[in-house]
């Protein structure tokens, strides 16, 4: 079966491009991965009200590396939108504050 498809959602692309290349070149194979198999990608339901953020997503650890890929899955057009780019120290109720849809 072929990868799907993948997007960046504006505030990702430029997450993305502050990154140092090591944690750059992890991320951007993560999402290779993602492509390949969509199903690694968990649904993110955090247990208080104050994680949520703006959109249901679902999410998923960059190994080695601190950061958090959220993103949406439509399996009708077997695509990726990569939104928002967080980093596990982060407070998880103020995770979503600085995200934009």
């Amino acid at each position: 079966m072929s990868a799907w498809d993948v997007r960046y959602a504006r505030q990702f692309a430029e997450q993305l491009v502050e990154l140092p290349d090591t944690i750059y070149d992890r991320v951007e194979g993560s999402i290779d991965i993602l492509a390949s198999n969509p199903g690694l990608a968990r649904r993110y339901d955090p247990q208080y009200e104050a994680a949520r953020p703006p959109v249901s997503c679902r999410s998923y650890p960059v190994p080695k590396t601190t950061k958090i890929i959220y993103l949406v899955t439509d399996e009708e057009k077997r695509e990726l939108t990569m939104l928002f780019l967080g980093d596990a120290r982060e407070d998880p109720r103020r995770r979503f504050d600085r995200m934009t849809i």
